[in-house]
This record gives structure tokens, sequence and C-alpha cells, in this order.
């Protein structure tokens, strides 16, 4: 990445960014677009409904901290023991591929029309309507990678032309320019959820990792009204930093919980630059290493599986600040 001219201008740039608007569009999209594919499946899948579902959002979008390179990062659980029980069941993959190789080439002609958009309610019969969402069903081998795939087919439904969603297992990345935005990226983990925990299937090694969002916006919510606005103005400001040093961007969970860690004093200042400058000198001196995550005030952020291990990419940044 190119480097970066570290100014007060840029500080106070950042910092004063208000992309308040555009959050809340994308957000309002998103969610009418979701609650309208859930309601649509839901016709014919017996393991969802809008009542056992929840869009939760993941990254920044928490605090509002987005930059012009953040993307829209959503949890969509489905609580269904029998979705979750049938995702940790082994399944004869093979057997699975062919039977799917074989609908996807039964079906090849409908499957190109869906791609091609041509699928305006005015210009089908109902009939043509009822064959087109045709869905081969089994409740015992149904899984999370099977409602994703699912969860596509009724989002591009939505969508118009010019947009795309991609399948990545259980994660879905969509991108419409005429839809949300040019260089808007919008990704969805579709995930079973219990209730409490939203439970991200892993593979079969590693099983379910359990996220549960309540301790993390506990704990924002509390240093936010201990420092105000300034917490969130270095959240955007570091995320920019950490982006155009890494060229990926930060974990939000490592990232917050290295910023909850600075003493609420260092915050206090009307000049976010001035702010900026104590904060880094504050890390500089201390070391990250005892750091705890805002998930679990347990767990270190380098024994947290959810933070990601960021801490190299971390270290770049403030060194690439202080060069």
């Amino acid at each position: 990445m190119a480097k970066i001219e570290i100014s007060k201008e840029l500080i106070y740039n950042l910092a004063n960014q208000e992309n308040n608007k555009y959050v809340r569009q994308i957000n309002k999209k998103i969610n009418t677009i979701i609650a309208e594919s859930i309601a649509r499946l839901s016709e014919k899948i017996s393991y969802i409904s809008l009542k056992n579902t929840i869009l939760q959002p993941a990254n920044e979008l928490i605090t509002g901290a987005i930059t012009d390179n953040s993307v829209f990062a959503y949890f969509l659980g489905i609580n269904s023991p029998q979705l979750q029980l049938n995702t940790q069941r082994k399944t004869n993959f093979w057997k699975n591929f062919k039977e799917r190789l074989k609908f996807a080439w039964q079906n090849r002609k409908t499957i190109l029309k869906k791609r091609r958009r041509k699928r305006k309610k005015k210009n089908k019969s109902p009939q043509q309507e009822q064959d087109n969402n045709t869905l081969k069903f089994d409740p015992i081998q149904y899984n999370i990678y099977n409602m994703t795939e699912d969860i596509q087919s009724a989002i591009v439904y939505y969508l118009s032309e010019t947009s795309l969603v991609y399948l990545y297992n259980n994660r879905l990345e969509i991108i419409g320019k005429d839809d949300f935005g040019a260089n808007t990226k919008i990704i969805i983990y579709v995930v079973s959820f219990d209730g409490t925990n939203f439970k991200y299937y892993a593979g079969r090694k590693k099983g379910y990792i359990d996220v549960n969002f309540n301790n993390r916006i506990q704990n924002l919510e509390n240093k936010i009204k201990a420092v105000g606005n300034n917490f969130i103005k270095m959240l955007k400001i570091f995320n920019y930093l950490y982006y155009n040093t890494n060229g990926y961007q930060a974990n939000q969970i490592f990232m917050e919980s290295v910023l909850c860690y600075i003493p609420d004093e260092l915050y206090k200042n009307d000049d976010i630059y001035k702010v900026f400058l104590k904060i880094i000198n504050f890390i500089l001196l201390k070391s990250i290493k005892n750091v705890n995550s805002i998930m679990d005030d347990k767990t270190s952020i380098f024994k947290d599986v959810l933070c990601q291990n960021n801490g190299i990419g971390f270290n770049k940044m403030i060194n690439s600040i202080v060069n």
C-alpha cells in the first residue's frame, strides 16, 4: 500500500466525516431485502420464518465508525435446532454434489433465466412462478449451506440486473452500484442462532464458534458514555489508517478492545488531533499484550479467536504512524 501522509488535516477530516444518512439508507435497504427474502422462503421452507430469524450488524456498523473502506457486515441468525443439527451431521459430500449437479443440469434453462434477471411478476403466469420457486427440500439433510444458497436466490429476486451476489460457503457478498452506491460491499453470514448466541459453523473439525454480541455492545456503550463521541472518532481514524497500512479492514473486536483499554482521561479534549497524539504515545509506552477482549474480559485479544490475530497488522500501523 502507498504511504499515507498523516497530517492534522487528515485526522480532522476522518474524525468529522459524516455518513450517518448513508449508513441508515443501506441498513434500511438490507433489512427490507432480507425481510422480503425470508418471507418468500418461508412459504416453502419449514426451517425459516420472520419470527425465528434475526439480522445483527457485526462490524463497525455497531458503533457507526464507518469509513470509505468499510464493508457492511451482518449475521443472519436462524433459530432452528434441526438446522443446527443437520449442519453438524456428517453428509455424503459426493452424493450431494452429484444430486445438486443433476438438479442444476435439469433446471439449466430456469437458472439461466434467473441469472439474466427475467423474473418480472407481470410477465409470469401463476404456474410459471410456482415452477421457478420449486425447491428440492430434504428436512433431514438441509443445512446452513443449503440455506445460504436459497437465500442467495431469494435476494437476487429483489435486486436490479446490475447487482451481483457471490456465494462463499455460508457467506454472501453483495455488490450493486445501482442498488447501494459505488464501492459499497455488503457481507451477510448465514448462521444458526439459539436465542442468545450466534453459532458460526467453522467446519466439521472446529464445529461451531459461539458469538455473543451482548457483552461487546455493553462495553462499547459504557466507554462511549464515559468519554463521549471522541471514542467513535478515534475508531474511524484507526480503521482508516489500519486499512491504508495493511490493505484490508481491521478486525473490529480487536480494534474496539484496544481503544476501550485506553484510559478515559486521554479522550478528554476538544481537539481530536491532540487526543490522537496522546493515545498513540500511550500505546507506544504500554504493551497491548495486556488488553482483554471486549467479548470476554477474561480472555486476551491474542487468544480470542474472534479477534483474528490482528496484532501484526496493528503494530505495522503504529510503526507507520511513528515513522
